[in-house]
């Protein structure tokens, strides 16, 4: 399942859907649609937000799949309730990052040659999301993936509820911490556990990525070789407080690319997680 968070524009505050067919169906919407057309009253306790929907996901998860499963028969291009539309193209949305208030950023380097799971913290408040434009040249892109956490309100219990890619934006001029934290990227989907964990493969996963700049390959990598899990990144973050919506990166396992230039289309592609895309301006 691909979840996101969307607006029309960057001052709507972001709302929770899913995609099918290339539509964003709109959580809220839907679930009152279901109530109305098919008398079905339990996914109006759906959530309306990517980070109440990681708080309670035990039983969250079930519901949205249950949700996006009603709808996969029915005509959604031009469903509406109360005059507004459940699905829109996905090309007329904004985007924002999966989760757009995640309470911590930890960079892992599972690609370093070093054992033990060790990370960074970043910066929650430059996230961007999927075709954001992105106001640094001097930048550097890398793709990683990113794991992001589900845990109950206390930070109790908590556990990886999907995947995204994610691109880490870093500094070349600066080391350690200080080279991350300028921007991220994250996008475009919440891809669930079940559809990306039957492609593990040791502490990795069998999955490809691809780094372009405008429309030509400048980097590659494959997950595979990680040196460790995102459970052991769990385990180790779990020493402190760990939180719904809290965001785990994997780390790069391509080379760092060129030099980018205003206007350039940067491109992470991973495999089972899609494209997420930046211009830089």
């Amino acid at each position: 399942m691909k979840l996101l968070s969307y607006g029309l524009d960057r001052r709507m505050e972001p709302r929770l859907a899913f995609s099918l067919r290339g539509y964003a169906v709109d959580v809220m919407r839907a679930s009152l649609w279901m109530k109305e057309d098919r008398n079905a009253q339990e996914f109006l306790n759906l959530p309306s937000s990517m980070r109440l929907a990681l708080e309670a996901w035990g039983s969250t998860f079930s519901l949205l799949k249950q949700l996006e499963e009603s709808f996969g028969s029915i005509s959604i291009e031009n469903l509406s309730v109360h005059r507004r539309p459940v699905a829109l193209p996905e090309s007329d949305i904004v985007y924002f990052a999966p989760v757009p208030d995640a309470p911590s950023i930890r960079y892992f380097k599972s690609f370093s040659g070093k054992r033990a799971a060790e990370y960074d913290f970043g910066q929650t408040q430059t996230v961007l999301g999927h075709r954001e434009a992105v106001y640094h040249t001097t930048l550097v892109p890398k793709g990683e993936i990113a794991a992001i956490v589900s845990a109950d309100k206390d930070g109790s219990t908590p556990g990886i509820a999907g995947y995204s890619v994610f691109n880490n934006w870093v500094d070349p001029d600066q080391h350690g911490g200080l080279s991350i934290g300028k921007a991220s990227s994250m996008g475009p989907w919440l891809v669930t556990v079940d559809e990306i964990d039957p492609h593990k493969l040791g502490t990795g996963f069998s999955l490809d990525m691809e780094l372009r700049i405008n429309g030509q390959p400048e980097g590659a990598g494959r997950f595979n070789k990680m040196n460790f899990s995102f459970s052991e990144m769990l385990q180790v973050s779990s020493e402190t407080r760990v939180m719904a919506g809290d965001i785990l990166c994997s780390g790069s396992p391509a080379p760092e690319t060129p030099g980018l230039k205003r206007s350039d289309r940067v491109e992470v592609e991973v495999q089972g997680l899609g494209v997420l895309e930046s211009t830089i301006e």
